[in-house]
């Protein structure tokens, strides 16, 4: 038998229409591809929803009819000419004979297997016909059917392969088409009486291992609709990923737990002849896959997926009669399989008064009745004192060949279930140590599984990152993080992942579109479970977005802002603030609201923490009034560089939000709370720079009469050139906690003096920098620079986190 053999394998999705088919046919590569295919998409549901019609003698035709329209399209859009007429009358044949089956049905009112098998394996049939014919028009292509190549008989009411049969009916096959493309419809095949029967619901990834299997095939491709096995499912898990690789063993324990990509018995067939599976994406032939082998390459990881078991019971049975009582589980277990009623999961206290396992829900209430019919003695005699079933639980399952002898696996699971909230009702793990199985409260699984696979696969430093604010701070700040994301990632083990991004009216979410702002909605993404920390980030001027800090933190998001309204607004709200972050165990970092990216906040907290004592804080600290006052001294008039500064962006959009002082008073504000006083706006003595008569006009009248009163600042300029002065408009704290800003002329060899352009200058006077003041200096607005600052407070809290 040739090793030459590929057999690729096409799920639903993959044949669903003519558009699909077509799609597929250049992925069947390979000297001798077989291929074995699925039904179109939601045939076999439809299928099983008319079986089930015609029982409780319902309508079937408005399920059988689109049933037959859908193959007619792909028919009459894929083939012509004869081809085409040949599959319309085995289609049309089909249907009428699946009609006249279901009025028996209906009839009768039920249904055996046998009928069951006979009417599921129709839509597999179907498409595989369909294929052949396609690929027939161009290549040689021929149809087998499965009835013919996968023999079947019962053992111990358990459906096993007759390999010997299967192989020899299948060499016969490929004797006769030795340079054919085989297809082979998947999921049906021939019991021990010469009818047709089915490998279980979706086991058409089952016959294409047999076929494999049969043939000693160098490869088994099984095209999905996904990239690969994922880490975890990525419709729960955002930051899942494809895996490169499994063990059969893992893929195994995956597939049994839930991962839905791959048929649990699919495996078995491949490991005997160690046929690698590789799993690829029909939608997407880039991506790489995930391959299934043997021989796997060392991971630095210990697990390589998870995985759940949804709609679960867990039943409990107590009782001291049991202790030491022997075959008490086998009896227990046979009372169950006599009603054929699986068992998923089983754990026992060493103390053997208790034991407790997973079902499947929908099988709960027979085993209860069962139990307490069977179990009635040991209930009277008191042996069992109760029996209890939960019938809202899910099986979380953790996989890899990494946990084998791995110390503190468990530790570390249980201990991210914890920091989740999330409660174990049972733990069960093989001694192969490959597999670790958990039952949780339903409402709780996709919060566990999270939760579990943040704590496995991301570092501590990992952080979901939230910017509300897309202006230019924000954008520079995103701009930022993307230059610099990858080499943090594998210099630093730092991880960012910008999840969301919003403003006033919009926001983006990592997964999704853009869409109407919700804050709560956002916020509740940002803070997500399977990345261990989160931070939002507000880039906003907003009172609105400030006030919800303290509603984020007690979520579980830190803060990072150069939004200054928070730090001087209320100051019983700046206290909680302060109060939950500590208790919480959050980070509010605010470097950025006081001349942005200076460290300026950052000092004077470590002057405070080693022990100075700080005498004065005094500084300019508005970049755009450090400009204005600048060239005032070069001789403009007062209306003439306010225009200018309006022009160069500079200023806000009116004016007199930064001529009246209260930007400057609310960065004075901040600092003194810093230093222990208890500041509010009130308590700041504030030199409005704004004429009196043109603060509640509009922004153009503002604009055009400033010059009216350009005299009163001229006055005083002059006065202070003649006394080789210069103004500058400062904000100053004193020892007694009084704050002030305003206009004030210093020396010309005073620092003040000296400052240029758009410069920002802090001087602290302390115990330890008395004589000669402690100086920051440098640029303290612009895009880039504060947005510099609130990257380095993200930084600053990956380091603390």
């Amino acid at each position: 038998m040739s090793s030459t053999y590929i057999v690729h394998k096409f799920g639903g999705s993959s044949v669903k229409d003519a558009v699909r088919l077509n799609a597929i046919t250049p992925l069947i590569t390979g000297d001798h591809p077989i291929v074995v295919v699925s039904a179109m998409d939601k045939t076999t549901n439809a299928l099983q929803f008319a079986l089930d019609a015609a029982k409780d003698k319902q309508a079937i035709d408005s399920i059988i009819d689109p049933i037959f329209n859908a193959h007619k399209t792909v028919i009459d859009t894929l083939l012509t000419g004869d081809a085409q007429t040949h599959l319309l009358d085995l289609l049309t044949h089909d249907i009428h004979n699946i009609k006249n089956i279901l009025s028996t049905v209906a009839v009768v009112a039920s249904y055996s297997e046998q009928i069951r098998d006979l009417v599921l394996s129709y839509g597999e049939l179907w498409s595989a016909q369909i294929l052949t014919a396609y690929l027939a028009q161009t290549k040689k292509a021929v149809f087998v059917d499965a009835l013919d190549v996968i023999h079947t008989y019962i053992h111990q009411d358990t459906l096993a392969i007759d390999w010997a049969q299967s192989e020899t009916q299948l060499q016969s096959y490929l004797t006769e088409n030795p340079d054919a493309i085989m297809v082979i419809p998947g999921f049906t095949a021939r019991d021990e009486n010469g009818k047709r029967t089915i490998l279980g619901r979706n086991g058409s990834d089952y016959s294409a291992a047999i076929i494999a299997k049969l043939v000693h095939a160098r490869e088994l491709i099984i095209w999905t609709d996904v990239d690969g096995v994922y880490s975890a499912d990525p419709k729960r898990v955002p930051s899942a990923f494809v895996l490169d690789e499994l063990s059969y063993e893992e893929a195994l324990e995956l597939a049994y737990f839930g991962a839905g990509v791959l048929h649990p018995k699919a495996i078995a067939p491949a490991i005997e002849d160690q046929i690698p599976i590789l799993i690829r994406n029909s939608y997407n032939v880039d991506a790489k896959g995930t391959m299934i082998h043997q021989s796997i390459k060392p991971s630095n990881l210990p697990i390589r997926g998870i995985s759940s078991i949804e709609n679960i019971a867990l039943i409990n049975i107590e009782g001291a009669g049991m202790i030491g009582v022997s075959g008490f589980a086998a009896k227990l277990f046979g009372i169950l399989q006599a009603k054929h009623i699986s068992i998923i999961l089983i754990t026992q206290a060493s103390s053997e008064h208790s034991i407790c396992f997973a079902i499947p829900a929908v099988q709960s209430q027979e085993a209860l009745n069962v139990l307490n019919e069977q179990l009635k003695f040991e209930i009277k005699e008191k042996i069992i004192e109760r029996i209890s079933c939960d019938e809202h639980c899910s099986i979380l399952a953790v996989v890899g060949e990494g946990m084998i002898g791995t110390r503190g696996i468990l530790a570390k699971l249980t201990q991210s279930l914890f920091n989740a909230h999330v409660n174990i009702r049972a733990i069960a793990q093989g001694s192969s140590e490959r597999n670790i199985s958990l039952v949780v409260a339903s409402q709780e699984i996709n919060r566990a599984m999270r939760a579990v696979h943040g704590g496995f696969y991301l570092s501590n430093k990992a952080i979901s990152i939230g910017v509300i604010g897309s202006g230019l701070v924000g954008s520079s700040l995103l701009k930022q993080i993307e230059h610099t994301r990858k080499n943090l990632a594998e210099n630093d083990g730092i991880n960012l992942y910008v999840r969301g991004i919003a403003n006033s009216k919009q926001m983006r979410l990592s997964d999704g579109i853009l869409e109407p702002t919700d804050l709560d909605k956002f916020s509740d993404y940002i803070i997500a479970e399977d990345i261990p920390h989160a931070v939002i980030i507000d880039c906003t001027a907003s009172d609105q977005i400030a006030a919800r800090y303290l509603d984020w933190m007690k979520k579980g998001a830190h803060i990072i802002t150069p939004n200054k309204r928070a730090g001087s607004g209320d100051f019983n709200y700046y206290q909680e603030l302060k109060a939950n972050a500590k208790n919480l165990g959050r980070h509010f970092l605010y470097e950025t609201t006081v001349c942005a990216g200076l460290p300026v906040i950052k000092t004077l907290q470590d002057l405070i923490q080693t022990g100075d004592d700080v005498y004065s804080i005094e500084g300019t600290v508005s970049g755009t009034l450090g400009y204005i006052f600048h060239e005032l001294s070069l001789g403009q008039p007062f209306s003439s560089v306010v225009k200018q500064a309006k022009a160069l962006g500079y200023t806000e959009p009116d004016p007199r939000d930064d001529l009246s002082g209260m930007d400057v008073a609310r960065k004075m504000v901040v600092l003194a709370r810093e230093l222990g006083f208890s500041t509010t706006l009130a308590d700041v003595t504030v030199e409005n720079l704004i004429p009196e008569a043109l603060r509640e006009c509009s922004v153009d009248e503002f604009m055009t009469r400033l010059p009216e009163f350009d005299h009163l600042m001229q006055t005083r300029v002059e006065a202070a050139t003649k006394a080789n002065e210069k103004f500058v408009y400062v904000g100053s704290i004193e020892a007694n906690g009084t704050v002030r800003v305003a206009m004030k002329s210093y020396p010309l060899d005073h620092p003040f003096a000296r400052l240029s352009g758009a410069d920002n200058m802090l001087c602290f006077r302390t115990k330890r920098y008395d004589k000669q003041p402690l100086i920051i200096q440098g640029p303290g607005a612009g895009a880039e620079v504060t947005a510099a600052g609130i990257f380095a407070d993200v930084l600053r809290l990956v380091s603390i986190i």
